[in-house]
């Protein structure tokens, strides 16, 4: 009898590696500000991978490319206030003000199954977040998003 697949990710077992020239002297942080009940990383295509262009007499020309750039959103809560400690917040804040044109590399990690699962995000720059985001009787959730060149799995 086949054994069931299943998922078994690690909540909270999960970290984002920032390097980046204007943060921490160029030095790796680990971004914190994330809500373990939340969508916490999430990477969108600029452009589709292939596109179907029907043509008259029901034919279609397929148009591929390798275009891997686009945007990564957070959903983050402010911490420290500190970029040199990894609050994803104030880093994004910082690095607008600065007007970032060196962009940075994320790595994020996660244990599922067992292992370490790792995606490698490359050139990445800040493409938006509020200057501020007060709740009442709650944690103010920024949607943070980054914009990303390239990216690599491992």
């Amino acid at each position: 009898m086949p054994q069931a697949l299943s998922q078994m990710p690690s909540v909270g077992d999960f970290s984002l590696a920032l390097t980046h020239a204007l943060i921490n002297a160029g030095a790796s942080i680990s971004l914190v500000g994330f809500k373990v009940e939340a969508s916490i990383i999430d990477a969108d295509q600029q452009v589709d991978n292939s596109k179907v262009v029907p043509l008259v007499g029901q034919v279609v020309v397929i148009i591929t490319n390798t275009i891997r750039a686009g945007t990564l959103r957070f959903s983050a809560v402010r911490t420290t206030g500190d970029p040199s400690l990894g609050d994803v917040v104030a880093v994004s804040q910082f690095l607008q003000s600065v007007g970032d044109n060196i962009g940075g590399t994320l790595r994020c990690s996660w244990s599922q199954n067992g292992k370490i699962q790792s995606v490698t995000f490359m050139n990445v720059t800040v493409k938006r977040c509020k200057a501020i985001h007060i709740m009442g009787n709650d944690v103010a959730e920024y949607d943070v998003q980054w914009s990303y060149g390239d990216w690599v799995v491992g």
